[in-house]
């Protein structure tokens, strides 16, 4: 690793969320760490690296389709990170090259059908070659995870582990995030996002239905309007596998464990936000599958590229509580919050921070190889970090 000639290279530099971690690690990655940007297009790079001083031999062209492109800059680099999706279309030669080359690999997915594919065909040369693979570090499913991590460490180790999360959230759509919905109506994907056990592959971890995780209406366990959150199933499939992990090693959460996910939409004096968000929430549900309702959306949302303005991502926010109960009624909460539009400016600060923390304490959380969670990879260590970088965690017991 001491020999790649770069820490960390991000792909996807000139991409609506690329652009903004490219400024977030000019901001805040330590001089003594080297990093540098690639895209595809050229003119697009050079725009961008102008912008933020990145001379000339931190910039790569790679076609995230060309192996041998693709190859040559992963080969430079301890740590990749990507924004370039769907994944599914753009991702699997950056996830070959860092399995063969021993490169840890960071992503913004929440296509979980395909880094099951994924971690099918590669686990097995990641092992060999020393590469951490950390999908899922961003907003997709950083928080869902630390959480679960968090919650179960109030129990010592129940038989059963029953997890709820609400989240609220304001802020906007970007391209690529409709792009890759989009893409996993039209792969098929999502019939695969029922199956629970998905990341699973042969574990011995047992998962447990949850209590009305299709549920619709007035919740009164938060006082809210509620409806499922369009990210849970998802985030669930990331919670399951982090407790698989730790069920293999030795320290489960709990001997079986569920994992559900709702909005919190409003008092109950309010039910638009409610109806609105159930209407939208139903409608790509049971139309998603339809060409004409896909074509339909492409030419009213924002395509890949486009997303809300600065003003909307810097006055958006999540915020997330989440409640634990164990077979004996005992219960734990937690809130975790982060200021800042979710699907892109909180996105890029796990991202990032889960780079940076890999980059830095490589020698001390580099222990376990192949596909892995960011709780299990980086555990309290990225916690702490983004802590002390912003993110609002309490714990309540």
């Amino acid at each position: 690793m001491s020999s790649k000639p770069f820490d960390i290279i991000l792909i996807g530099a000139t991409g609506f969320t690329g652009k903004r971690a490219a400024h977030y690690l000019k901001d805040k990655t330590p001089v003594n760490l080297k990093w540098g940007i690639a895209a595809r297009n050229n003119n697009k790079l050079d725009r961008i690296a102008d912008e933020l001083s990145v001379t000339d031999d931190r910039r790569f062209i790679v076609d995230t389709t060309n192996t041998e492109q693709v190859e040559s800059v992963v080969k430079q680099a301890r740590i990749i990170i990507t924004t370039v999706g769907p994944f599914s279309l753009y991702g699997e030669e950056v996830i070959a090259a860092c399995s063969k080359f021993g490169t840890h690999y960071l992503d913004i997915t929440g296509e979980v059908g395909f880094i099951k594919q994924m971690k099918d065909k590669y686990e097995s040369q990641a092992h060999k070659s020393g590469a951490q693979l950390i999908p899922f570090s961003g907003f997709d499913s950083v928080p869902a995870d630390i959480a679960a991590f968090l919650l179960s460490k109030e129990f010592d180790q129940p038989k059963k582990l029953s997890i709820k999360a609400y989240y609220s959230i304001s802020g906007g759509f970007n391209g690529g995030t409709i792009a890759t919905m989009l893409n996993k109506f039209e792969t098929g994907e999502y019939k695969k996002m029922n199956d629970p056990r998905l990341l699973l592959d042969n574990s011995g971890q047992k998962i447990h239905p949850p209590e009305k995780a299709k549920y619709f209406g007035y919740d009164k366990k938060i006082s809210r309007w509620s409806a499922p959150f369009i990210m849970g199933s998802i985030n669930s499939k990331v919670v399951y596998k982090s407790a698989s992990l730790r069920f293999e090693s030795g320290d489960p959460y709990a001997e079986s464990i569920s994992y559900c996910e709702h909005s919190s939409l409003g008092r109950w004096y309010n039910p638009i936000p409610f109806l609105v968000v159930s209407t939208i929430l139903l409608s790509i549900t049971l139309l998603g599958p339809q060409k004409w309702f896909r074509t339909f959306l492409k030419k009213i949302m924002p395509a890949p590229g486009e997303g809300p303005s600065e003003e909307q991502i810097e006055n958006g926010y999540f915020k997330m509580t989440a409640f634990a109960k164990d077979s004996k009624g005992n219960e734990a909460s937690l809130d975790i919050s982060y200021p800042g539009d979710p699907g892109n400016k909180s996105t890029v600060f796990f991202l990032c921070e889960s780079a940076l923390c890999l980059a830095e304490s490589e020698d001390e959380i580099t222990s376990k190889t192949g596909f892995l969670t960011p709780s299990v990879a980086f555990g309290e260590s990225l916690i702490d970090r983004l802590k002390a970088r912003g993110l609002n965690i309490k714990t309540n017991l």
